[in-house]
């Protein structure tokens, strides 16, 4: 079984991988100084299966149909640094526990997800790279259910973005992204890593961000470490004696539309291809934001 060394470094592979072999968007969601960004996203996820330890893929107890309303807002604080924070409220349609080798199901849960609150910084001019910091905030958990809303443990997360050329006056009509995020959870939570990298086109003159229209193919992979059991895979498999680390790798196509009065739009659809420890989730969600300057 792979340690959290090894997965780091498999994560910072695959990362590398993707920068130098598959193209990406551009755009690091920095701010001016001044402007304000406020966001509305809903996710919708199920499946029926999930992949165990042994990366075999197993029918769950339970079809699992959940859902999570997130709101977030930023504020360009200077042309240096952005403030943002958002919360989800999420609907979990049903949890799996195992007592003496017999599966249960845990029921349905609905309310208040996490909090999340951080501050991302330019390491350039050109908008091209940043960094950023964050603090998760739990709320609405329940340690006896593994249908719980959130992670149940304080988090702190430090991330790092790096893209193509995003202005909006350009002479390719193709970008690319990437980035890496490590969130260390307090109390007994495993730790994770998650990684990313996509390639987006514009249709029209297009900043890859909050202008235009363009379109974009997305693959991303998460790590989650284990910590005494217990790691970060929620709202499937709750055997928290065999939980050990997990890994999945997933893709999503999205679409993003921005009109001239500052509101834009996007919808995403996306699969998991392969894990350890993870749900074989079908994903769909939309998306709407509002940028305005004071």
């Amino acid at each position: 079984m792979p340690q959290p060394p090894q997965c780091l470094l498999a994560s910072v592979m695959l990362m590398i991988g993707l920068l130098v072999f598959t193209p990406a968007y551009a755009g690091v969601g920095m701010l001016g100084g001044g402007e304000s960004l406020y966001n509305s996203n809903l996710s919708l996820s199920a499946g029926n299966s999930h992949w165990d330890g042994q990366r075999l893929r197993i029918p769950s107890v339970c079809k699992r149909r959940n859902a999570s309303l997130t709101q977030g807002y930023e504020y360009g604080y200077s042309y240096f640094h952005t403030v943002f924070a958002n919360v989800s409220f999420a609907y979990r349609h049903c949890g799996q526990d195992v007592a003496k080798g017999v599966a249960t199901l845990a029921g349905q849960a609905a309310g208040l997800g996490d909090v999340q609150l951080g501050v991302r910084t330019r390491l350039n001019h050109r908008s091209t790279a940043a960094w950023d910091v964050s603090l998760t905030i739990p709320t609405g958990y329940d340690n006896n259910s593994p249908s719980s809303l959130g992670r149940g443990a304080l988090g702190l997360a430090l991330g790092l973005r790096f893209s193509s050329d995003g202005k909006v006056n350009r002479k390719s009509s193709w970008g690319w992204k990437l980035g890496s995020t490590f969130t260390y959870f307090f109390s007994s939570k495993g730790h994770s890593i998650s990684s990313f990298a996509a390639v987006n086109y514009a249709f029209t003159e297009s900043n890859f961000e909050q202008t235009g229209n363009f379109a974009s193919f997305r693959i991303s992979n998460s790590f989650g470490f284990s910590n005494n059991g217990v790691q970060r895979v929620l709202f499937f498999n709750q055997i928290q004696r065999s939980l050990t680390n997990s890994d999945v790798t997933a893709v999503s196509l999205a679409y993003s539309h921005a009109f001239k009065n500052g509101w834009s739009t996007n919808a995403r659809i996306g699969r998991a291809l392969f894990g350890r420890n993870a749900p074989v989730d079908y994903t769909a969600g939309w998306g709407v934001s509002y940028r305005w300057k004071d």
